[in-house]
């Protein structure tokens, strides 16, 4: 009776421990915190198996559901603006090849003891440089010139540390864009960028069968905390309050550069 109950229990902390990944992996994907960052911080603390690396590559087709529910009008009116559609493609391969190209000198980098700390601390200025000023453009004014210094940036978000949606809202509204049509913006191309991700990492993806229930929870908490992060972040973008993302980024710079070096 009492192994049972220990069982039982288990299997409840287990279920938990889901969850908490879901909730972690829906937050950080889509808040400018960077959720590679995260991940980089947990498998150096804690170590992290093929396993657990794989189930994440797994969260990302509930992330991805997320922006398609959460812009699912956006998307719609996108697919008939062709230019739109050929800036964004063109803004996907290039940083694409950005990004696979700087994917060896991070294997490199990531040797270095102060390597995510310094990651952090650039990501944190990016966010904290946003200063109030009268935007206007709009999606229909993206442009070649927006499309490759979106590229670069997307390509460079590629380090862990650094987010992507962070530091493409930021240059989206350097470049004078809306604060809305920044964030949707921002989101529109990741679901390009997300879809090739997943297609590439999926060869890691383990499916246990006795572990379906716990696997499909985590996949339903991602997909409503990653709803409810772009609810904040929108509301963080439109009133321009990224200074606690730079501030949490900031600390979690110093905290890694202590622990870790």
């Amino acid at each position: 009776m009492f192994f049972y109950l220990f069982l039982k229990s288990r299997k409840v902390f287990i279920l938990f421990n889901y969850i908490i990944l879901g909730i972690i992996q829906g937050l950080t994907e889509f808040l400018p915190i960077s959720s590679s960052g995260h991940l980089y911080l947990f498998k150096n603390f804690w170590g992290v198996s093929e396993d657990f690396l794989s189930f994440v590559v797994f969260l990302h087709l509930a992330t991805l559901l997320a922006i398609v529910v959460y812009f699912f009008k956006k998307l719609k009116e996108g697919l008939f603006n062709f230019r739109l559609l050929f800036y964004i493609s063109l803004t996907t391969i290039i940083s694409g090849i950005i990004a696979i190209s700087l994917k060896r000198y991070i294997e490199i980098l990531s040797n270095y003891r102060y390597f995510i700390a310094v990651c952090f601390f650039i990501n944190s200025l990016v966010l904290l440089s946003i200063k109030n000023k009268s935007n206007n453009k709009e999606l229909i004014d993206f442009n070649l010139k927006d499309t490759l210094i979106l590229s670069l940036l997307q390509g460079i978000a590629v380090f862990p540390g650094i987010s992507r949606s962070g530091i493409t809202i930021v240059g989206l509204l350097k470049r004078g864009f809306a604060e809305r049509e920044a964030f949707n913006l921002s989101f529109i191309m990741a679901i390009p960028i997300i879809i090739g991700a997943f297609i590439v990492e999926s060869k890691y993806i383990l499916f246990d069968k006795s572990n379906l229930v716990n696997m499909l929870v985590s996949f339903i908490v991602t997909f409503f905390s990653g709803i409810l992060a772009l609810l904040l972040l929108k509301r963080a973008v439109i009133k321009l309050k990224f200074k606690v993302f730079g501030y949490y980024c900031l600390i979690l710079s110093i905290l890694s550069a202590i622990l870790i070096g």
